[in-house]
């Protein structure tokens, strides 16, 4: 099968890694048959791989006695390291990540994140702590990514909506955070798509075209892949389902976005607050929260028809 002209090199570097990210110690041939790349074209940008120190060949178990050595291509876990962060509105989480997608060292900041001048301060902190850790492994920086709660626009670099951390519309998250830390992320991705993007590349994802990933947290939220590639609609926000309506005669749960009857309101961890502040039983409160969780799942895997569905998020 000939390379389509539209993928570029960085896309096909980008199939070659992540495929020996799942599926390590492969050989050419091997991975020649998993991927839309020539034999030619393979062996030419694994060369380019090799070169620049992100994938190694090693001799493995011969597969015959007194044959040759089966070679096997593998990702240098140390080549790169990245940092990444989640947002929610009570805690920061960051993390170093190697090349290979390994979790190397993990920070918890529980702070709430609703004040933009005390949450700049609290990300400032966070990134000098994971530096210091990269720094003294003389490690090469890829880059920064960070999750957040709500729907981020692209083009404007501009936070749109975030039900759960209302001051943050319309913040230039990218430029305060340049501007405070001296480090630009790379990539400001809504928290359940972020999620979502792990499962298709590490998680329950790896193996199927269709999934929904639903991050059940403060809010709740969803990233939707189909064809193995996310979908995010028009401004971004095809995967805000905490605000599906679910409910028209609870008046008692009212939601971020100011409505009664949304998924997030009766369904999520704000949900279970009130439950909890009145003693209802821990069993009975689940029940609830859980009865609608599943009206609302529902109804999207009945228009969806997803092939596996993640459920993620501290709930």
């Amino acid at each position: 099968m000939q390379i389509p002209r539209l993928l570029s090199t960085q896309e096909i570097m980008g199939l070659i890694t992540n495929t020996l990210r799942n599926y390590p110690s492969l050989s050419r041939a091997e991975l020649s048959t998993m991927l839309p790349i020539t034999p030619a074209t393979l062996t030419h940008h694994i060369r380019d791989l090799i070169d620049a120190g992100w994938v190694e060949e090693r001799s493995l178990r011969k597969t015959t006695v007194g044959g040759r050595p089966r070679m096997g291509l593998t990702l240098r876990n140390n080549a790169t390291y990245a940092i990444t962060m989640v947002i929610s509105p009570n805690v920061l989480v960051g993390a170093i990540i190697d090349f290979g997608g390994h979790i190397m060292l993990k920070t918890r900041i529980e702070h709430p994140m609703d004040n933009i001048t005390e949450a700049i301060a609290v990300i400032q902190r966070q990134i000098e702590e994971l530096i210091k850790h990269l720094s003294v492994r003389s490690a090469r920086f890829a880059g920064f990514g960070i999750a957040i709660p709500g729907i981020w626009d692209p083009e404007s670099e501009t936070v749109v909506f975030s039900p759960n951390l209302p001051e943050w519309a319309g913040m230039k998250l990218r430029e305060l955070i340049r501007r405070n830390t001296g480090v630009e992320p790379n990539i400001v991705e809504n928290d359940a798509d972020a999620a979502a993007w792990g499962e298709l590349w590490f998680g329950a994802g790896r193996e199927v075209q269709d999934m929904m990933y639903v991050l059940c947290d403060a809010g709740i939220g969803a990233g939707i892949v189909l064809q193995r590639q996310l979908i995010r609609g028009q401004n971004n926000s095809i995967g805000e389902i905490g605000h599906l309506f679910v409910d028209s005669g609870n008046t008692e749960f009212i939601c971020g976005c100011g409505q009664y009857g949304c998924l997030e309101a009766l369904a999520s961890l704000t949900a279970l607050q009130p439950y909890q502040e009145n003693g209802t039983p821990t069993s009975i409160a689940l029940a609830k929260v859980s009865q609608y969780l599943a009206i609302g799942l529902g109804g999207l895997i009945n228009v969806l028809s997803p092939q596996v569905v993640v459920l993620g998020g501290p709930m």
